[in-house]
Protein backbone atom coordinates (compact mmCIF):
# COMPACT_ATOMS: atom_id res chain seq x y z
CA UNK A 1 0.00 0.00 0.00
CA UNK A 2 1.31 3.42 -1.23
CA UNK A 3 1.26 6.49 1.50
CA UNK A 4 2.79 9.64 1.67
CA UNK A 5 4.31 10.19 4.90
CA UNK A 6 6.55 13.27 6.30
CA UNK A 7 9.86 13.51 6.70
CA UNK A 8 9.81 13.02 10.50
CA UNK A 9 8.14 10.04 10.46
CA UNK A 10 10.42 8.56 7.51
CA UNK A 11 13.23 9.15 9.97
CA UNK A 12 11.25 7.16 12.88
CA UNK A 13 10.32 4.51 10.21
CA UNK A 14 13.97 3.89 8.97
CA UNK A 15 15.96 4.87 11.86
CA UNK A 16 17.81 7.59 9.75
CA UNK A 17 19.36 11.17 10.45
CA UNK A 18 18.34 14.40 9.04
CA UNK A 19 20.75 14.87 6.58
CA UNK A 20 20.94 11.18 5.69
CA UNK A 21 17.47 11.19 4.29
CA UNK A 22 18.38 14.78 2.64
CA UNK A 23 20.82 13.31 0.76
CA UNK A 24 18.47 10.10 -0.36
CA UNK A 25 15.81 12.72 -1.76
CA UNK A 26 18.74 14.58 -3.08
CA UNK A 27 20.20 11.71 -4.89
CA UNK A 28 16.63 10.58 -6.10
CA UNK A 29 16.48 7.28 -4.14
CA UNK A 30 13.52 8.40 -2.57
CA UNK A 31 10.31 9.50 -4.24
CA UNK A 32 9.61 13.36 -2.38
CA UNK A 33 7.61 16.36 -3.03
CA UNK A 34 8.55 19.62 -1.05
CA UNK A 35 5.27 21.31 0.01
CA UNK A 36 6.03 24.86 1.53
CA UNK A 37 9.08 24.18 3.84
CA UNK A 38 7.86 20.34 4.83
CA UNK A 39 8.62 16.91 2.91
CA UNK A 40 5.86 14.75 1.90
CA UNK A 41 8.03 11.09 0.99
CA UNK A 42 6.54 8.29 -0.74
CA UNK A 43 6.37 5.02 0.65
CA UNK A 44 5.14 1.30 0.00
CA UNK A 45 3.45 0.35 -3.45
CA UNK A 46 5.22 -1.35 -5.78
CA UNK A 47 7.86 1.49 -6.50
CA UNK A 48 11.85 0.56 -6.72
CA UNK A 49 14.42 3.10 -5.97
CA UNK A 50 16.11 3.87 -9.20
CA UNK A 51 19.71 2.84 -8.02
CA UNK A 52 18.18 -0.66 -7.95
CA UNK A 53 16.35 0.06 -11.25
CA UNK A 54 19.59 1.00 -12.91
CA UNK A 55 21.55 -2.22 -11.73
CA UNK A 56 18.77 -4.71 -13.18
CA UNK A 57 18.87 -2.25 -16.10
CA UNK A 58 22.60 -2.90 -16.73
CA UNK A 59 22.62 -6.60 -16.01
CA UNK A 60 19.99 -6.66 -18.53
CA UNK A 61 22.18 -4.93 -21.17
CA UNK A 62 25.11 -7.31 -20.50
CA UNK A 63 23.12 -10.51 -20.73
CA UNK A 64 22.26 -9.12 -23.86
CA UNK A 65 25.37 -8.31 -25.43
CA UNK A 66 26.81 -11.81 -24.13
CA UNK A 67 23.94 -13.47 -25.36
CA UNK A 68 24.14 -11.84 -28.80
CA UNK A 69 27.80 -12.65 -28.71
CA UNK A 70 27.53 -16.24 -28.26
CA UNK A 71 25.29 -16.58 -31.14
CA UNK A 72 27.80 -15.14 -33.46
CA UNK A 73 30.08 -17.47 -32.42
CA UNK A 74 27.74 -20.46 -32.55
CA UNK A 75 26.84 -19.54 -36.35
Amino acid sequence: MEEWISLNEFMKRYKMGYEAVLKLINEGKVDAQKIGSRYKIRVGGDTVSRELYEKVLERAIKAETKLQNIKAVLI
